[in-house]
């Protein structure tokens, strides 16, 4: 990973909240960092970035975490779909998806049990979930804006997944 700036303060004098921007191009030097991969420029508040931290201490995951923003894009309720980035899907995504698949999805919101959700790699060589993504949109309560984690695991079988969203 090529060095970049830390974690950009967002705060201004006037909030009581401080925020960061990280992103793919921002690099932080936190010790879970190496945990987690960014797939768009994301605001996090302190509260993020210390639910970051507990989840990759109690549960270090096999393949890192995916964060971002979810935009109108993944929360269309109709024609809606999450496109993972080409190079997490590269780096750890791609030996799952030779084919496409179904995988479980599950997420913590509201004691949302879960879902199977197609997934596939396109030629634009990015990971995409299709077939009941909406389902997961509304089940999990995303809005635009939010910011999700994915924690992708390696099942007996087969590729899992675990959503959880980071803030509303």
């Amino acid at each position: 990973m090529a060095a970049g700036p830390s974690y950009i303060n967002l705060s201004d004098s006037e909030s009581d909240e401080e925020t960061w921007l990280r992103g793919p191009t921002i690099y932080g030097m936190e010790f879970f960092d190496k945990h987690c991969h960014f797939g768009n420029e994301v605001e996090l508040t302190k509260a993020n970035l210390d639910h970051l931290k507990r989840q990759v201490i109690d549960y270090k995951p096999q393949i890192p975490y995916y964060v971002c923003k979810m935009g109108k894009t993944t929360n269309n309720l109709t024609r809606g779909k999450m496109t993972f980035n080409k190079e997490y899907t590269e780096e750890h995504l791609k030996n799952y998806l030779t084919v496409p698949t179904t995988i479980p999805i599950t997420s913590n919101k509201n004691a949302w049990v879960g879902t199977r959700v197609r997934i596939n790699k396109v030629a634009t060589r990015h990971a995409v979930i299709t077939t009941n993504w909406p389902d997961v949109v509304m089940g999990a309560e995303i809005k635009d804006g939010d910011i999700c984690m994915f924690c992708f695991y390696d099942g007996t079988r087969e590729l899992g997944c675990f959503m959880t969203r980071l803030s509303n």
